[in-house]
This record gives structure tokens, sequence and C-alpha cells, in this order.
């Protein structure tokens, strides 16, 4: 949920208004955002009980739901190795110095 400054709770149409959201949300609803974010913050290890307070969900069972994004530790090792970029020790090739 979002809040002011004050802690009152903004409401939706007050978010999208603000944020020009017919322009600037490229198609995307604002619960992609809540998504995204609850992906990430789990991916980089954050707790799923904390997840699950600043999400706002009753339920864990609800934040879990984003587990399965994060991939089998191979798929997280993959994208990592991917991650590190061309040129970096093991990343990907640049095309130069192949052995």
């Amino acid at each position: 949920m979002l809040t002011t400054a004050q802690g009152a709770q903004l409401h939706r149409s007050a978010v999208l208004r603000t944020l020009h959201w017919t322009t600037t949300g490229g198609g995307r609803r604002l619960h992609d955002l809540r998504h995204t974010a609850a992906c990430l913050w789990l991916s980089r290890g954050v707790d799923p009980g904390t997840v699950q307070a600043w999400c706002g969900h009753e339920s864990i069972a609800t934040t879990n739901r984003y587990l399965h994004f994060l991939g089998t530790g191979a798929d997280q090792a993959g994208l990592s190795r991917l991650n590190e970029g061309p040129g970096r020790p093991g990343g990907a090739h640049d095309g130069v110095g192949h052995e």
C-alpha cells in the first residue's frame, strides 16, 4: 500500500494520475510494479516474511507465489554467469582470444 508522508493511504486513482500512468505505464498494470518489486526483493535474498509485510499480503502463500519466478539454482547460476558480461571472469566470450 502506498501512503503519504503522514501515513494516509494513497488511492489508486491518485497514484495513476500523479504518475501520468496512461502515458508512462507502457501498457502495464500498476500491479505489475508490485510483482516486479516482490520478485526482485526475493531474488536478492529479502526474507519472504518481510516481502509479505511490504506487499501487504495477508497470507505468506500469496508471497510464495512469486518464488517460482526465481527459477532453479542452475537457472540462477547461469544468469549470474551471463550477467558478469563479456571479458569478465566467468562471463560470456567477447569473441576475442578463443581457446
